[in-house]
């Protein structure tokens, strides 16, 4: 199983744990993404250092590689400033999709980041959750944060395969799949950001 696949099933998991055992985000860790196992590419997150007084001594970064012939990594290119639990990767590492944090609050704003997309480290578009999100009053609240992908958590009575088939991709073609609590379903084009289809899927 790829490490894209196993986050989506980690996202499905977490999407149905409790709002209120979910209120806080959970803390950062290193991690590593992978492309399809076709792929050598893979990337590297590494969350930012506090010292003893919390103050910042290292920011978050991350690295991504491709192994050569010998197995061993070649970096490619290095991103920094930001951390994020959802990453996928281009068969080739050159694309990069960086998924926003933790969306603080109860409503979808301009300064909250939902996605955006990266070619060798360069960042190339970026959408807020107010961009994606058409009908704010669908968002799930809790008392610290809001829910604004689909699917919902707070949504007891949807089907696991539904569930499943709602959580991001990134597909072999570099078109990126991601739809919002509000039952809007967006594919972009991973080379550019751009939007190339958007489509009313529930509601």
């Amino acid at each position: 199983m790829n490490s894209n696949r196993t986050a989506l099933f980690a996202a499905l998991f977490m999407a149905f744990i409790p709002a209120s055992r979910a209120d806080s985000p959970a803390p950062e860790v290193p991690l590593v993404f992978a492309s399809r196992p076709s792929s050598a590419a893979y990337f590297v997150m590494v969350p930012t250092k506090f010292d003893k007084d919390y103050k910042i001594i290292r920011e978050a970064f991350g690295v991504a590689y491709r192994a050569d012939e010998d197995g061993k990594p070649q970096e490619l290119y290095r991103v920094k400033g930001w951390y994020s639990f959802e990453v996928y990767l281009s068969d080739d590492g050159t694309y990069l999709v960086q998924m926003g944090p933790w969306s603080v609050g109860s409503e979808p704003e301009k300064e909250d980041l939902a996605v955006a997309f990266f070619k060798n480290g360069k960042m190339l578009k970026s959408y807020s959750t107010a961009d994606l999100v058409k009908d704010p009053s669908k968002v799930a609240p809790t008392t610290s944060h809001y829910f604004w992908q689909a699917p919902s958590p707070l949504d007891d009575s949807i089907d696991p395969a539904e569930a499943m088939a709602l959580l991001p991709r990134l597909d072999y073609d570099n078109h990126f799949n991601l739809s919002t609590i509000d039952g809007w379903t967006y594919v972009f084009d991973a080379k550019n950001g751009k939007i190339i289809q958007r489509k009313k899927t529930k509601g």
